[in-house]
């Protein structure tokens, strides 16, 4: 049946139109999974009499936001008690996170991922690629994960990440676990093209990978048709090791291996040179930006201009710091801003990133047609309490969204053409028999427990 979501101010996402994509007073048509029409509400209502309507409120309307990468389990590190603290990166992942996803079992897979997931649809996020570990509870992670995402509604693209740093038999562990759980993607992607989940060949970094892991996670990719999401220079402990063990630099080998390729993901990208970048460029490799954890781990600042001037297609994530993209937007707009002492550079810059690549990265690893308010397009959307102070219009949304609509509650979070969130309450939690507060607790309960085995591998 379709539903007409009428009574709405709609923000296309459509760069090339002439109105710069705002449409007020108007109306966007939905049929199953999909958008059927856009245009003003006496259009729209004319071409379907009869339909559902849902009153929109006079709210704005605009695409969800898509988290470009994100670490789920990373939320069990929040109000974690450390015996010591960490004075550089290698010690922050040793000492934290290498602990951590260690003590993780798949109960904690599940919940970690759940409630930050409900989270981000209340902050209207709608899709996430999340890169996941738990080295001690490997086969079926990523199902837990996918199993947490259902409830909510939440579009996801996972995978595994594979190390050497627990012993090969682990790390044989996680290419068995990305594999497994792309080819059973691809399977429900061919019974249902409207499937929301599917996977890529997750890796750490170059520097924990030894030269056969890489062959194995190349081929694998190239095996599968999927890309590769791996961490890339994310501090200088990472070609420092990488030149140590293996006599080249870390955007060489990844090029090299055929790592680096248009279906793959570089996270953070910091320390890149002039040649790395150049060769992230030349495979047109996604880089993904996550400037509040790279400012939480002090370890410096992506030269995102720099890459998006060779033409890389620059995503932003959250890096698991947060759910809410919308706060890494505005970080990251200030942080470059802050390091170069210069109030001109990043206006054009974020926006293109979150507005433009990030739903553009999701469209090409996936080929699920998201981030646009537009026919045919998926239904992936949000209706923001946003009722503008000053004129609001398509040439100055991008000001709006920075010191407004960034902190507006969302209303309504649609994805797949369903309501999985309105006024702060989830339809999925009730079908499922869930109480949010119950989940809660017990979530907590996991945690002591992934505490404790915490403290135990800290000793």
């Amino acid at each position: 049946m379709t539903v007409l979501f009428n009574n709405v101010t709609v923000f296309t996402n459509d760069e090339r139109a002439a109105d710069g994509g705002l449409l007020a007073g108007a109306a966007v048509a939905v049929d199953g999974p999909r958008i059927v029409a856009v245009g003003s509400q006496q259009e729209i209502a004319a071409r379907f009499p009869g339909a559902e309507i849902v009153d929109g409120g006079g709210r704005l309307l605009m695409p969800g936001f898509v988290n470009a990468h994100m670490h789920f389990y990373g939320t069990y590190a929040r109000g974690l008690a450390m015996s010591r603290q960490a004075r550089d990166f290698a010690q922050i992942l040793s000492w934290l996170w290498w602990t951590l996803d260690k003590a993780l079992d798949l109960d904690a897979v599940y919940y970690s991922t759940l409630l930050p997931a409900i989270t981000a649809v209340r902050k209207g996020v709608t899709a996430v690629i999340d890169h996941h570990a738990s080295p001690y509870a490997v086969a079926g992670s990523l199902d837990r994960i996918e199993e947490a995402l259902s409830v909510v509604g939440m579009r996801g693209l996972l995978c595994y990440e594979v190390s050497d740093r627990d012993g090969k038999a682990i790390r044989d562990a996680g290419l068995a676990e990305n594999e497994r759980y792309i080819r059973k993607s691809q399977k429900a992607r061919a019974d249902d093209p409207h499937h929301l989940y599917d996977g890529m060949v997750g890796l750490h970094a170059s520097f924990t990978l030894d030269d056969d892991s890489l062959r194995q996670a190349a081929d694998l990719g190239e095996q599968l048709g999927r890309g590769h999401h791996i961490h890339v220079l994310e501090g200088p402990l990472d070609e420092q090791e990488t030149q140590a063990r293996y006599g080249a630099s870390v955007a060489r080998r990844l090029y090299e291996f055929g790592i680096f390729s248009p279906r793959s993901i570089a996270a953070h990208g910091i320390y890149l040179d002039e040649q790395g970048m150049d060769l992230v460029a030349e495979r047109d490799t996604i880089v993904v930006h996550n400037p509040q954890s790279n400012m939480n781990n002090a370890v410096g600042r992506a030269d995102v201009f720099a890459l998006l001037q060779r033409g890389v297609t620059v995503g932003l994530g959250t890096d698991g710091m947060t759910p809410d993209l919308k706060v890494d937007v505005r970080t990251g707009y200030l942080l470059h801003k802050h390091h170069l002492t210069d109030p001109r550079p990043g206006w054009n810059e974020f926006q293109q990133m979150t507005l433009q690549n990030n739903p553009a990265i999701y469209r090409r690893l996936t080929g699920q047609m998201i981030g646009r308010i537009a026919p045919d397009y998926l239904a992936d959307f949000i209706l923001v309490d946003y009722y503008p102070p000053t004129p609001l219009d398509g040439g100055n949304l991008w000001g709006h969204f920075l010191y407004g609509i960034a902190d507006a509650p969302v209303y309504m979070t649609v994805i797949n053409g369903k309501v999985v969130m309105q006024e702060g309450q989830l339809p999925g939690l009730e079908a499922a028999g869930l109480d949010e507060r119950e989940l809660s607790e017990a979530s907590q309960k996991v945690a002591r427990g992934v505490w404790d085995r915490f403290r135990e591998l800290s000793d």
